[in-house]
């Protein structure tokens, strides 16, 4: 399975499977050049793949298995380029550049004054539109879906052949993951509503969240996050919720049959404002959980205030008395409460842990749904917990008076390998106002290297687990590098496309150094 997305100058994300097969640019000829390991070693392989046009800027960048396509922007005029060929152009701009299912079919929106035109593969049809959404690919499939709006009037275009209601505005198109089914949301007039499989489907919604929207993983199942009457609830197959200020994202298990999300709404007070949780279970709301709530009506008096941010966000049980809800591969429920301040314990299959200062990420378990892992805040530090068992701690260099974080957490579907990133940030990084924070990565227990940046990413291992890799993003002078094994690569402007090649022989990945773009490869031992 190959997955991309694109990627900017300063931190990407990109994972997506690199074939052996070379790449072929008429720009630069192939001359490869080696970091060396300490002992003289060679590990880090780089070899030209392409260079941006003298006197043009790099905007951006996508990867498919054997090919690269990029923006370059020369005196405000934006030009593609697939393996070094432009693809039409110079354009005004450039939005939602991907490769098709064939990855040497490259696709992108091109705009030349106020039109925007689809580009495939070089070729620029008559049809313009005013507005496009981004091109959804089916999985499993052949086809691409947009919605192109002309003059107020926005259509859902697939394989370029525009059909079924008119809007007045329109969210972008979503494949369910089986590639049988297809939604996108409508506007005409203040309100807006779900168009599935090209029927309308439910109520009309005041406001949608963003991205709150789509089919439950087995696509049986439609659900969107909309405000209604002053709340937020959830529409699943059409039919409502009850309504909070704060929404958690929406778990379904495997199945489809079952659906979980969590809402917190406040409660004003003098000194304090409460924030008050709850677990709504396919549509029922459970037990009420108090979070650590926000400054009162009192504060107000002292120029000082706070205020809840509403609509659908990630939930932690220490501040809105409720987490993010999951389900594992056998549809067992988890999610985090809050049982007072300082308490927060986790709950699997209705069964509730110990308590900890705080719940730090979710629940992984594995294939079989018999174990399952979690890290937890206990005195200061991080805890890794197994079945409800609290197991070794873990600290970075500063973590007094700092927030604790844990962005993300894998295992092994056997559940024998964990591996997480823990993070400690200031302030800034507590309000939100910077991703800025000390970070290192958690391997089988192990502590990695620490990092001050802004990211730890694309974290993969070997079938056998006996090599990782991950990336890191947003160093101090704003450059990224790549650990494997605990050696790293020098750093670059970017990278991105990193994977574990076939057989688990190399790690490859694409890295922009200046106006160069390398293919690096780190040979597996």
């Amino acid at each position: 399975m190959i997955r991309q997305v694109s990627f900017s100058v300063l931190s990407a994300i990109l994972a997506v499977c690199f074939a052996p097969a070379d790449f072929s640019f008429a720009q630069t000829a192939p001359q490869a050049a080696s970091q060396q390991a300490p002992g003289g070693e060679t590990s880090f392989k780089e070899t030209p793949i392409g260079e941006i046009t003298p006197g043009s800027v790099f905007k951006d960048l996508v990867i498919s298995r054997d090919h690269i396509a990029w923006v370059e922007e020369s005196s405000g005029k934006k030009t593609v380029r697939l393996d070094g060929t432009s693809q039409g152009g110079p354009y005004d701009d450039v939005r939602f550049m991907r490769f098709g299912r064939e990855t040497s079919n490259l696709m992108f929106f091109a705009k030349r004054g106020s039109s925007w035109t689809l580009v495939v593969n070089g070729k620029e049809p008559q049809q313009t539109y005013d507005d496009p959404s981004s091109i959804a690919l089916q999985p499993g499939g052949s086809s691409y879906a947009f919605v192109g709006c002309r003059e107020k009037k926005c259509q859902l275009t697939v394989d370029g052949v525009a059909s079924g209601p008119v809007y007045e505005n329109s969210s972008y198109v979503r494949y369910s993951r089986d590639g049988k089914r297809l939604a996108f949301l409508g506007k005409r007039g203040k309100k807006w509503i779900a168009v599935v499989d090209g029927k309308e489907t439910g109520p009309e919604l005041d406001e949608l969240s963003g991205s709150a929207w789509g089919f439950a993983r087995d696509g049986s199942r439609f659900y969107s996050a909309a405000r209604q009457n002053g709340k937020w609830t959830y529409f699943v197959d059409g039919v409502p919720g009850p309504g909070f200020e704060v929404l958690s994202p929406i778990a379904f298990s495997p199945d489809g049959k079952h659906y979980a999300y969590g809402g917190t709404v406040t409660k004003g007070g003098m000194k304090k404002t409460k924030t008050i949780g709850t677990m709504v279970i396919d549509g029922t709301p459970g037990e009420l959980h108090e979070g650590s709530g926000m400054a009162g009506y009192l504060s107000n008096l002292g120029g000082y205030s706070e205020e809840i941010i509403t609509g659908v966000r990630e939930m932690l049980p220490d501040f809105y008395g409720v987490s993010t809800p999951w389900f594992n591969s056998e549809g067992k429920l988890a999610y985090a409460i809050s049982r007072n301040r300082g308490d927060n314990a986790v709950l699997v299959d209705g069964k509730e842990g110990p308590g900890f200062e705080r719940i730090l990420s979710p629940v992984v378990s594995s294939s079989d749904g018999v174990h399952f892992a979690y890290i937890a805040q206990s005195s200061g530090e991080f805890v890794e917990v197994h079945d409800h068992q609290a197991g070794k701690t873990y600290s970075l260099s500063k973590m007094d008076g700092r927030i604790l974080e844990v962005p993300w957490i894998e295992s092994k579907a056997d559940g024998s390998h964990l591996a997480f990133e823990i993070a400690s940030g200031g302030q800034m990084f507590h309000a939100g106002g910077t991703v800025r924070a000390l970070r290192s990565v958690v391997i089988d227990g192990k502590t990695g290297p620490e990092y001050d940046v802004q990211a730890i990413e694309d974290f993969g291992t070997t079938d056998d687990s006996r090599h990782f890799c991950y990336a890191v993003y947003g160093t101090k002078d704003g450059r990224a590098l790549v650990n494997v094994d605990g050696h790293e690569s020098r750093t670059y402007n970017s990278v991105g496309g990193m994977q574990i090649s076939d057989e688990g022989k190399s790690v490859k990945f694409v890295a922009i150094d200046d106006k160069k773009l390398l293919r690096v490869i780190y040979p597996l031992k």
